[in-house]
């Protein structure tokens, strides 16, 4: 009887280092070729003259008050994604606007609402665009976002991945 757990031990253990593999092939084939990822802590990238950044944080982070202004319902189950394009004009940069565009998802290819919208504030000046969706513990989400920066036509096509925790 041991004799035939001796046997099966490696091939179990094989079978986990496949499953694990499989998983993980599965979470990394989910981001599109054509999009420029952002890597797991990082919230800015450059392209050309462009700069964007990219965050997400559970509402329940955002100061009451911040809250409340943007009429944001404070939750541990709603993200919130935040984008902003700034033009770099020699050592300056300026927030532009844009045309931004989302679509979030799942590891399991679900669709989750996301709507941006334009924020823009006078002092300092600042144009973000900000969306809200439900998430739930450990989820993780895809966003492929198109950003147009004011004064060009062709979009800078990312995707951020984020895991959100809210237990």
């Amino acid at each position: 009887m041991s004799t035939n757990r001796v046997k099966i031990l490696p091939f179990l253990f094989i079978s986990l280092i496949l499953l694990s593999a499989c998983e993980q092939q599965s979470e990394t084939s989910q981001t599109n070729p054509d999009r420029i990822s952002y890597d797991a802590n990082v919230h800015e990238k450059t392209f050309g003259k462009h700069i964007i950044h990219i965050n997400a944080l559970t509402t329940d982070q955002l100061p009451t008050e911040v809250a409340q202004g943007y009429k944001i319902s404070r939750s541990k189950n709603r993200a919130m994604l935040n984008v902003t394009v700034r033009e770099k004009q020699g050592e300056v940069e300026t927030p532009i606007t844009a045309v931004v565009n989302v679509i979030a998802k799942n590891l399991s290819s679900q669709l989750k609402n996301i709507k941006l919208r334009e924020i823009k504030e006078a002092d300092p000046v600042a144009i973000y665009y900000i969306g809200v969706l439900p998430v739930g513990n450990r989820e993780t989400i895809i966003f492929d976002i198109d950003v147009t920066p004011a004064g060009t036509n062709k979009p800078v096509l990312v995707s951020y991945r984020h895991k959100f925790f809210t237990e």
